[in-house]
């Protein structure tokens, strides 16, 4: 659907008589749904910041993770036999958490 020159005019004009002619509306919003409404902003604001850099550093955290594991010398064999980071630990210290 196209609009010519006309059409656009015509449609400008009466989208600013429908805005000039509202009548103010002497409403009282008071402060607890104002701060409602400011909480929930934030909220919303803050949760789309906070995915979005979860998603933008997820691979330099992989990468640090990477370089961490592997080590200095970059052996990843002696990075797989870390007795600290082993699921093969001593059964008698599982055993001594569970009491």
């Amino acid at each position: 659907m196209r609009f010519n020159k006309r059409q656009a005019a015509l449609l400008v004009i009466g989208a600013s008589a429908a805005v000039l002619a509202a009548s103010p509306a002497f409403a009282y919003v008071g402060p607890g749904a104002g701060l409602t409404l400011l909480g929930a902003l934030w909220g919303l604001i803050l949760a789309v910041v906070v995915s979005v850099g979860f998603i933008l550093l997820w691979p330099i955290r992989r990468l640090m993770r990477r370089n961490r594991q592997i080590g200095p010398t970059g052996d990843q064999q002696a990075a797989d036999d870390d007795p600290t980071h082993s699921m093969l630990g001593n059964p008698s210290d599982r055993d001594d958490r569970r009491m």
